[in-house]
């Protein structure tokens, strides 16, 4: 597998020259991310001519967050070089023409220079796309926006989404989830004046059979202010979508009230590990494939995210119940592995069973602890699990 910074072409008379075979973007529009994976043949003669490039894209904040340049025709290796980006969007892929792909390519690079953010280096200088821009219809934006978006099964879906995409500064992803026989007037304003995250909503049904009504109970992080708000809000759905929406209070709570309303069991299992820890490293591999990589003093820390976002679909909403397991490897020869739920450590002890890094690894303990803590012994820059805990005490 190579990969490489791949430069707009040879020279500019090939730039017209860059064969589309093929394109892919994530539905996950409504989560406020995406990612995309664009296939393109080189109009040079090189070991490999297909060039695949992989798209990060955070639509609130960031914009083009990374990007991943891979040239080869091995399809194993693009396979796992997509799970690296973006596995953890749980998320289906929607295929996508040459112009939509062209079109996101752009926009992606031209909305992340408007926001003043730092490309990505491989998407610096990609004049066989942006020396070929293409314009969509009103129509075909429209219809390229749904494609990313995910089915909304339940109107608690579509309150959650709604309110995370007003929340977190994005008018334009909340109208997609907008009736379009809508009343503009039956809409007050929700969304605030910087970026929030949306940390947790609760929904109490009110009434209504066609049109019914919800309570909603939003806690939300104002990064702005390094502080959390309580936010009330009436959302009334038909036909899951939205056709109301307005805001009745919105109070600031202390740190201390925020953590307990997000907080949750943690249900961990300590192993030892056994022999070196590059075998160790090769063998659990493919056990951290989609999973975000955190750096700590002691160790390395990967989340390993649900297959998809049905959690947004829940009446009491958690942005952390997307989280599968946690895995943090210390340097000193444990691996700690930490769930939200019965069900979920049970699934990953039993993955790690699976393979040859069964042979390497052995279970000493398991706990069930009222509250995270996992990140707690991963920031505390003790190397131990069991000596952390007596320390606790």
């Amino acid at each position: 597998m190579e990969l490489k910074v791949l430069k707009g072409g040879k020279s500019s008379s090939l730039i017209n020259e860059y064969r589309f075979a093929g394109g892919e973007i994530t539905d996950t529009r409504l989560m406020g991310v995406v990612g995309m994976h664009l296939h393109w043949i080189l109009p040079y003669e090189t070991d490999a001519r297909d060039l695949h490039q992989f798209y990060y894209y955070d639509i609130e904040e960031l914009g083009l967050e990374s990007m991943v340049v891979l040239i080869s025709d091995d399809e194993v290796a693009v396979d796992v070089t997509a799970k690296s980006v973006y596995g953890g969007l749980g998320a289906s892929m929607k295929p996508l023409s040459e112009r939509e792909a062209r079109w996101l390519a752009n926009t992606m690079i031209a909305e992340t220079k408007r926001r003043d953010q730092l490309l990505p280096e491989e998407a610096r200088d990609l004049d066989f796309i942006t020396k070929s821009p293409v314009l969509l219809s009103e129509e075909e934006r429209l219809a390229l926006e749904k494609k990313m978006c995910v089915p909304i099964h339940t109107d608690y879906g579509a309150v959650n989404y709604y309110l995370m995409r007003l929340f977190g500064k994005d008018p334009e992803g909340a109208e997609l989830l907008v009736a379009d026989n809508a009343d503009p007037a039956a809409f007050g304003r929700i969304e605030p004046a910087r970026h929030c995250t949306f940390l947790r909503n609760t929904i109490q049904f009110t009434g209504g059979v066609i049109r019914k009504n919800y309570l909603c109970e939003s806690l939300i992080e104002v990064e702005s202010e390094n502080a959390h708000h309580i936010v009330t809000t009436e959302v009334s759905v038909a036909g899951r979508k939205i056709v109301a929406a307005e805001k009745r209070s919105e109070f600031r709570i202390s740190d201390y009230e925020a953590s307990m309303k997000l907080s949750r069991p943690e249900f961990v299992t300590v192993y030892e590990i056994y022999g070196d820890m590059d075998t160790f490293d090769r063998e659990f591999a493919p056990y951290t494939l989609g999973a975000t990589k955190s750096g700590h003093d002691c160790g390395d820390m990967y989340m390993e995210f649900k297959r998809d976002n049905y959690h947004v679909e829940q009446a009491d909403f958690k942005l952390s119940d997307d989280v599968q397991a946690l895995y943090f490897v210390t340097d000193y020869g444990q691996l700690i592995v930490g769930a939200y739920s019965l069900d979920d450590i049970v699934r990953a002890e039993a993955l790690l069973q699976t393979g040859r890094i069964s042979k390497i690894i052995q279970s000493t303990a398991k706990y069930q602890f009222a509250d995270p803590i996992i990140y707690e012994f991963a920031m505390s820059g003790m190397t131990d699990f069991t000596e952390f805990l007596k320390a606790l005490d």
